[in-house]
């Protein structure tokens, strides 16, 4: 980090904490021509299947379904659907269901098959910048999102950004004032917002699209997501991605501890624990 684009975050001048890493989305496995659909509709029986009916009245395909959550009176269904009628489909659903979000080129993969490949992509990560990438990269593939940024809290408080899927965004931010990622850091819960709320450090709201937030903290880390749609998260999404977390903290750990061990044998005369 330079002098002028740490004067840019509110640090001191020569703090150097390192670019962080770069972060591409995750590339689309969806059938051409395929929209992921989010729906919350009663939780009543019959509901789905009214769904689905009306949707075949307009020559929609449902290519696959999720049930993403549930409550006491609704349900919130993933669908991947394909149609030249799909529009009008949607936009006349009335009362049998309320569209959240609608995304192009998603691909509704397997829940357990989907897990198990972002967790081994982060546990295989060859070292500590790679596996922040692979982080960030790992949780925008298991939720449609579209910019996020892995940050960590140092002493001082400074949150730096270990990866970002923003190419210009400073390494490390002042983070004294209370936000949404303090919020989460210090509760150790995951915490949503719309993103109307100071949720982080200005400096870096500012670098990523407004929208629906989601913070996952893991110790002292914690990942930011942001939807531009405004879309909102639901519980099966954070429980992955706060799994996710916990065997990315776990693998940082055993990369700092290849570190120690590593550092400790350039000492003449040192024992490796």
């Amino acid at each position: 980090m330079t002098g002028s684009s740490a004067l840019s975050s509110g640090l001191p001048a020569g703090t150097d904490l390192g670019r962080p890493a770069p972060v591409e989305l995750p590339r689309s496995r969806a059938s051409r021509g395929a929209e992921l659909v989010r729906l919350r509709l009663p939780d009543r029986p019959g509901s789905l299947a009214a769904v689905t009916a009306h949707l075949a009245a307009h020559d929609v395909d449902v290519l696959g379904l999720e049930v993403v959550d549930r409550s006491e009176d609704a349900a919130v269904d993933d669908l991947l659907l394909s149609g030249a009628r799909l529009d009008a489909a949607l936009a006349s659903l009335g009362s049998k269901a309320m569209v959240l979000g609608r995304r192009a080129g998603i691909d509704l993969r397997d829940p357990a098959l989907a897990m198990a490949s972002a967790c081994e992509v982060v546990s295989s990560a060859p070292n500590a910048p790679e596996a922040h990438r692979e982080i960030l990269r790992a949780a925008l593939g298991l939720v449609f999102a579209e910019a996020g940024a892995l940050c960590v809290r140092r002493e001082g408080g400074l949150l730096a950004v270990l990866a970002s899927t923003v190419a210009a965004m400073p390494a490390a931010f002042e983070s004294r004032s209370a936000s949404l990622i303090e919020s989460a850091l210090s509760s150790g819960e995951c915490l949503t917002a719309d993103g109307r709320i100071p949720w982080a450090p200005p400096g870096l709201r500012e670098c990523l699209p407004a929208g629906s937030v989601a913070v996952v903290p893991a110790g002292q880390l914690a990942l930011a997501l942001v939807r531009e749609d405004h879309a909102p998260y639901v519980h099966v999404e954070l429980d992955r991605l706060a799994a996710l977390m916990r065997v990315a903290a776990a693998t940082l750990s055993l990369h700092e501890a290849t570190l120690v061990r590593s550092r400790i044998r350039l000492v003449p005369g040192a024992r490796t624990p």
